[in-house]
């Protein structure tokens, strides 16, 4: 039984950065960014890569918070927009950069980071 409430097949993923207990900023340059399986679950967001079969689970209650910027890891990632989730991991804050894509509306193109964020945020109040 698939108890996803969002995915999305083809996201793309961009690596971490990682914010230090002493507020000190890291970037992963020589990330391995891919494609892979972006489901959204009551308990979390879970990132499965295809080429490497890596898998990243970010529980629900580890978020403190989701921003939607143009640039992850000091590169832009124009045309679209980043979804960057950041979390806690030990003493540090690491930041996830996804970017899920876009959907067609009657509005026209879309971008598909804004419905993940707001998904998100309302599962994080519940």
């Amino acid at each position: 039984m698939d108890d996803s409430i969002l995915k999305k097949s083809g996201a793309n993923f961009f690596g971490f950065e990682r914010i230090d207990s002493l507020g000190k900023h890291h970037y992963q340059l020589a990330a391995i960014r891919g494609t892979g399986d972006l489901p959204l679950t009551k308990n979390g967001v879970c990132f499965n890569q295809w080429i490497t079969q890596k898998e990243y689970t970010i529980p629900l209650d580890k978020i403190t918070k989701i921003e939607i910027r143009t640039w992850h890891n000091l590169k832009m990632k124009w045309p679209g927009k980043v979804l960057r989730i950041h979390y806690k991991e030990g003493q540090d804050i690491k930041i996830f950069g996804i970017k899920p894509g876009v959907i067609l509306s009657l509005k026209g193109w879309q971008v598909d980071a804004y419905l993940w964020k707001e998904k998100i945020e309302t599962l994080m109040k519940e």
